[in-house]
């Protein structure tokens, strides 16, 4: 294993285990076993550190999401996809949150995931088996994602973040579903 990859494989430990406020350049030294000229050459400071660790996450993410769908019907796979982003805020709770920091800083940090769900949404609205317009839908779609996602922040309890997931994807999907008035 790269010196590089051990510090990122430290420091995700020390996330996941005592919260972002444990996520020291001291800590992840120590517990990477290296000096912090080491970690600063690689990473620059903690921020970059951060940034560094927010780019693998979502990279590892993007992989899983981006990998061929089980189903050919473009809600089956709008659902996986919700399904997926819930259950890496419910497993990875502390990476998630700081992803969550640097993309309100950074928006361009969910532009692929974005226009993945953005694609579903559009093929829905292609079959009429959502309304328009396209940027709404994927718009309200994406809200309540998020909102589900929020409650994980929180400390609500998992049983509760997923029912309130599915209520929510069930509301937006049935909103999108019914015929224009």
């Amino acid at each position: 294993m790269d010196t590089e990859t051990a510090i990122l494989d430290a420091a995700e430990a020390l996330l996941e285990q005592q919260g972002q406020s444990a996520l020291t350049t001291r800590a992840v030294c120590e517990a990477a076993g290296v000096k912090a000229p080491t970690l600063y050459h690689h990473f620059g400071d903690k921020d970059g550190l951060e940034r560094a660790l927010v780019q693998r996450g979502l990279a590892n993410f993007m992989r899983r999401k981006q990998q061929p769908p089980a189903s050919a019907d473009p809600l089956d796979q709008l659902r996986a996809g919700w399904d997926l982003a819930l259950d890496f805020a419910l497993k990875r709770p502390a990476l998630h949150a700081l992803f969550a920091h640097h993309a309100r800083a950074q928006p361009a940090l969910v532009a692929e995931a974005y226009a993945l769900m953005h694609g579903r949404v559009q093929r829905l609205v292609d079959l009429r088996r959502f309304r328009g317009p396209v940027d709404a839908a994927a718009r309200a779609v994406w809200a309540a994602s998020n909102g589900a996602l929020a409650l994980v922040h929180l400390g609500t309890a998992r049983k509760d973040v997923e029912a309130a997931s599915d209520l929510l994807f069930n509301a937006v999907v049935a909103e999108l579903s019914r015929p224009a008035p």
